[in-house]
């Protein structure tokens, strides 16, 4: 029996290794074109949204002075209209006789015309002091220095708990307006026998 040559050998071997080659690449193309392409992650961007940002971080400052801070998990900004709808909304107001607000909801807006923040569905507020009020809808009126709610609210400011039609609150002084009928609830100090 004759043994074939090596030549032999490295030719059969050489025809194997393209082969195998060649059918890797083609099994390859052939999933990569009878694949459906993935979905995109994002969201579609509807015709009046400009710019959509995943976080976004907005100051308003006046001279070296930080007035407030907003910021939301995402912003959809019209240009048009100066208008930015926001998601998971915080917004931190520095100064006035209330040592300053900060204000969490999960939606509202932003009026670059108006300075004018609109927080949305479980709004809370606290103060420095400690005092917290929560509603449906709030605005936050950056030029008077104004938080303006015409939703039923409810506040809470040590022993004291009261429930509104609607508020406004100037941060300057820390003087709030009730509107509609008001109820109000102060405990009581209990004394040791």
């Amino acid at each position: 029996m004759q043994m074939p040559s090596t030549r032999r050998i490295r030719q059969v071997l050489a025809v194997v290794i393209v082969t195998a080659s060649v059918a890797l690449v083609a099994a390859i193309l052939f999933r990569q074109f009878r694949s459906t392409p993935p979905e995109t992650a994002s969201k579609p961007i509807s015709p009046e949204i400009d710019m959509s940002i995943t976080r976004l971080n907005f100051s308003e400052m006046r001279g070296n002075d930080k007035l407030w801070d907003l910021t939301a998990e995402r912003a959809d900004y019209d240009k048009e209209t100066g208008s930015a709808k926001l998601a998971g909304v915080k917004t931190e107001i520095f100064g006035g006789k209330a040592g300053g607000l900060i204000i969490t909801s999960e939606a509202g807006s932003y009026l670059e015309e108006k300075y004018l923040v609109t927080m949305q569905k479980n709004v809370r507020a606290v103060t420095r002091k400690g005092m917290t009020f929560t509603t449906e809808q709030l605005e936050y009126r950056s030029v008077p220095g104004l938080v303006v709610s015409n939703h039923p609210v409810k506040v809470v400011d040590g022993r004291l708990t009261l429930t509104a039609q609607g508020m406004e609150m100037s941060l300057h002084d820390e003087k709030a307006r009730f509107h509609g009928s008001v109820e109000a609830v102060v405990e009581g100090i209990h004394g040791k026998d």
